[in-house]
């Protein structure tokens, strides 16, 4: 899978019942952030400190992580395997994302202070 599939993918489950012009303005386009669809679109997640629980509670071996989604631009798209909210609150990277090889959930850990972390499970 490609950058832009798994960006497209991403958007597609997570972001299915927000308006496509909310997206294009306000998670997509320039200066924008793939989280914003947590914050403008209103979907529902889990934050903070429960978001942490629910992503250490998974049962999973495997899952796509990857970077950045400034605007509408990820890098460093890797496989890992399962990794704590701790290990992912310490990266470096501003921005860090762990998707489910299924796209059924997903852990977002933004650089934004006291707007993080999300967690989101398709249901």
């Amino acid at each position: 899978m490609n950058n832009r599939e798994i960006i497209n993918q991403w958007l597609s489950a997570f972001g299915k019942d927000v308006d496509k012009k909310l997206i294009k303005t306000n998670v997509t386009s320039y200066g924008n952030h793939l989280w914003h669809i947590f914050t403008w679109g209103n979907v529902p997640c889990l934050e903070g400190d429960t978001a942490r629980q629910a992503f250490d509670n998974l049962q999973y071996t495997e899952a796509i992580k990857f970077c950045g989604g400034y605007s509408n631009h990820i890098e460093d798209v890797c496989v890992v395997e399962k990794i704590s909210a701790k290990c992912v609150d310490e990266d470096n990277y501003r921005d860090v994302y762990i998707v489910a090889k299924d796209i059924s959930w997903t852990y977002v850990r933004t650089h934004e202070d006291g707007l993080s972390p999300y967690f989101c499970a398709m249901k």
